[in-house]
């Protein structure tokens, strides 16, 4: 048996839709850089209380 490849079935499909132009596309940058910024605002909380429990815990004396 052979399988017979047409040009429509070597095609790549994608499954995000093609990039949006204008605004939108502006919008999508500004939404990925405050998700970063949200990402690293949230990793930065975190080191702070690992390294200085007492600022976020005022009991952490009597612990």
């Amino acid at each position: 048996m052979t399988a017979q490849l047409t040009h429509e079935g070597t095609q790549a499909r994608t499954t995000e839709p093609a990039t949006p132009a204008g605004r939108g596309r502006l919008r999508e940058a500004c939404h990925r850089i405050h998700l970063a910024i949200q990402e690293m605002n949230h990793a930065s909380r975190r080191v702070v209380e690992l390294q200085a429990p007492w600022t976020v815990d005022e009991q952490w004396h009597r612990k």
